[in-house]
């Protein structure tokens, strides 16, 4: 695989750090190995390098990497537990598709949906509410689809609306749902329904939210807003543009800007360091920098 971009090339990098634990690789080290492994020239390497400077500038804290001088480093002892490393593992691009040619599965789903919900159960602050309405659900949810619908309607706090509910499908687009209740209890509140993808093609990836069809189904004085989710750390360009244009993009950095810094979630944390574990294995050179 070649590395195309800024964004994939600090996504190396920083898995590189979460296989070697606390042992932080030189700078010439890493120029060597894109060099012989990619063809990349140290520029190019840099550039990758500035990406992570500008996460770190972002999330602050929520970042577990550093440049500290001529060295990459883990910046916390709990990279591995962090929101962060649990969702950027998943991202398409990664060493986790290129080595362990790991295509995204149920579990793999299920992880990022669930990751995207706790994110998103802060949107709206302390008030705000989550959850992840894609199946299979751990949390209740019925199969049926106007069950589901029904299920779902009743967590939210409004009424079952009238429009047809296709008993084929699964989820309608929707894999999570975050909204703000007021205390009054009315109607007229803020929801977004939000569509997950690992895919690597965001562009290509339509968007499956029906804002009329939800309207129908959930009776929602406001029109729900829509979302996309994607494990990639989208750096500003076209194609953040001209998603953006369409729907709110959450991506890595804004989900992990979100979330509480480490992952509680027992299924995320065992699949993160079963994932580092299997990496060792694979990426020997890196262990050896």
């Amino acid at each position: 695989m070649t590395l195309r971009g800024r964004d994939l090339i600090a996504d190396w990098i920083e898995t590189a750090l979460l296989v070697r634990g606390a042992r932080p690789i030189g700078l010439d080290a890493l120029h060597g190995f894109f060099e012989r492994h990619q063809g990349l020239e140290p520029q190019r390497v840099n550039i990758g390098i500035r990406e992570m400077d500008r996460r770190s500038r972002l999330l602050g804290s929520r970042y577990p990497f550093k440049i500290h001088g001529e060295f990459a480093v883990q910046a916390t002892v709990a990279a591995p537990s962090s929101s962060y490393a649990t969702i950027a593992l998943m991202a398409p691009g990664s060493p986790v598709r290129e080595f362990l040619s790991a295509s995204p599965d149920e579990t793999m789903a299920v992880i990022f949906e669930n990751a995207t919900a706790d994110a998103l159960t802060h949107l709206w602050g302390d008030q705000g509410k989550a959850l992840r309405f894609g199946w299979p659900s751990d949390i209740g949810r019925p199969p049926e689809f106007d069950l589901a619908i029904r299920w779902l309607a009743e967590r939210i706090g409004v009424e079952v609306g009238r429009g047809y509910r296709q008993p084929r499908r699964k989820d309608g687009g929707v894999d999570v749902v975050a909204w703000r209740p007021f205390a009054d209890g009315r109607s007229g509140f803020p929801v977004l329904l939000v569509q997950c993808t690992l895919q690597d093609n965001l562009l290509a990836k339509g968007m499956d939210i029906d804002t009329r069809l939800w309207s129908s189904w959930l009776a929602m004085d406001v029109d729900p807003a829509t979302a996309l989710a994607t494990p990639a750390a989208l750096p500003p360009g076209t194609t953040w543009n001209e998603l953006a244009l369409k729907y709110m993009v959450m991506d890595r950095v804004r989900l992990v800007s979100l979330a509480d810094p480490l992952v509680t979630d027992e299924l995320a944390h065992d699949w993160v360091v079963q994932t580092i574990e299997d990496l060792r294995e694979h990426m020997e050179e890196i262990g050896e920098l």
